[in-house]
């Protein structure tokens, strides 16, 4: 019970500042999430044993040019396109029960594209149209959390069916389908606050969070594995570290914002 009050506690912390910087400002917002994500590319930095100035740096140009509006187009695409690169790169690893190689130039392209790009492409989620200020980015981050809680409800509850066993002992298939369910309701909820897309936009990007942000977690725990830690860092009480807390939004945000651009392109 200590545990969970913890944990509930510093997630709280951690929703409020994410949510009332997205409602505040754009600025507000990529620094919240610029100073997060250098948090947990740290912390990344440590569990493959790579220590590198040059991303933290790269990813300081890059939000700065974005905010400016003068990031090139072409970059723009191309870290949103690395970025799912190198996420189906990591998935392979997972599925197919690999070892993620970290020799020196692998290290490099993880920082880079797993972690830079994707916070990036976090940053980015506010550039999509909405009624509400970064109201794509808040939704976001709501269907993800939302995913997460009750799959961790659901799995302590009721779980008895591990879905991967040898990488997350605590995931079970019911509490998979449990978040995933309540998830997709809150797809449905989500509609209303965007008129601008289809109907069906967020229910479906609600089965995109299932999907991507409980492969993005198993993957942040294979690195664990490798490591062997259980946690990435100890500055979020009941939840680890910032990478601990951003697996999921590292792994879901390239893919739910290629899925509204492709969208709003159709549309």
């Amino acid at each position: 019970m200590k545990d969970l009050i913890i944990r509930s506690i510093s997630g709280l912390l951690y929703v409020t500042l994410i949510i009332s910087s997205a409602l505040s400002s754009d600025l507000s917002f990529i620094i919240v999430i610029f100073l997060f994500t250098s948090l947990a590319l740290y912390e990344f930095q440590k569990l493959i044993k790579y220590k590198s100035p040059v991303p933290f740096i790269l990813f300081g140009l890059i939000a700065f040019q974005f905010y400016q509006q003068k990031l090139n187009p072409y970059l723009h695409l191309s870290l949103i396109g690395l970025a799912i690169s190198v996420n189906l790169l990591l998935t392979y690893f997972l599925f197919a029960r690999k070892k993620i190689i970290l020799q020196p130039l692998q290290k490099s392209g993880l920082t880079l594209f797993y972690i830079v790009a994707s916070g990036y492409v976090i940053i980015a989620t506010s550039a999509l149209g909405s009624e509400i200020t970064n109201g794509v980015s808040i939704s976001m981050y709501l269907l993800i959390w939302v995913n997460n809680s009750f799959a961790y409800l659901f799995g302590r509850s009721l779980g008895k069916k591990l879905l991967f066993e040898e990488i997350s002992p605590k995931k079970t298939w019911e509490g998979l389908i449990g978040g995933g369910l309540i998830c997709l309701l809150a797809g449905f909820l989500l509609i209303s606050y965007h008129p601008k897309y289809p109907f069906w936009t967020f229910p479906v990007l609600a089965l995109i969070t299932v999907a991507s942000a409980t492969v993005g977690d198993l993957i942040q725990s294979k690195f664990k594995r490798q490591a062997k830690v259980k946690d990435s860092g100890f500055l979020i009480p009941g939840h680890g570290g910032f990478y601990d807390r951003m697996d999921s939004v590292l792994y879901t945000a390239p893919f739910i914002y290629l899925f509204l651009m492709l969208v709003s392109h159709v549309s």
